[in-house]
């Protein structure tokens, strides 16, 4: 299933892929929507690409149906994203820590100026930014694969609205 989404927030693109590439971003972060940071367990910084892993869980309950062929226990998994800070971007890659055939989700993150007026100082810098995302999860079981996934794709864009509303004002340190 291909998704699409955006969410805007008032602060520059700069300081958004900033926040992206910022273990204090993900660490101590609450359970949202059911999904729940562990720890990061790998960050790299090397100036123009910041890598950063993150290992999440999957904390809510899951119907009858997908507990036949999934253990709700073992709902978790790392995104390895690549930060792209001079381009405003990202790509990122969901490696399951269980059941990796089961599920495969990859995508980008592109960060840039709202496209309607009064977004932007006198000078032209930025003062908000709008988050696109567009990814593909595929859940690959038989029969409650499509169903499983738009609810995987309602819980992602409700999560990462979330995630956007809380970036804070984080300053990327140079190498």
């Amino acid at each position: 299933m291909r998704f699409a989404f955006e969410h805007s927030v008032g602060v520059p693109p700069a300081q958004v892929v900033t926040a992206y590439g910022t273990p204090a971003f993900y660490e101590g972060r609450p359970p949202r929507d059911d999904i729940a940071v562990l720890e990061v367990v790998n960050h790299e910084d090397r100036g123009d690409q910041v890598l950063i892993e993150v290992h999440f869980a999957f904390t809510g309950s899951v119907s009858s149906a997908v507990r036949k062929v999934i253990d709700q226990t073992k709902m978790s998994w790392v995104t390895r994203t690549v930060i792209y800070p001079d381009e405003y971007r990202t790509s990122w890659v969901v490696l399951p820590d269980h059941y990796p055939d089961r599920l495969t989700s990859s995508g980008t993150h592109r960060f840039a100026p709202p496209e309607h007026d009064g977004a932007a100082t006198t000078d032209g810098t930025a003062t908000a930014t709008t988050v696109h995302v567009e990814g593909e999860l595929k859940v690959h079981v038989p029969i409650v694969g499509r169903s499983v996934e738009r609810v995987i794709v309602n819980g992602l864009r409700d999560y990462i609205e979330d995630e956007v509303a809380s970036i804070p004002d984080v300053r990327r340190p140079r190498p």
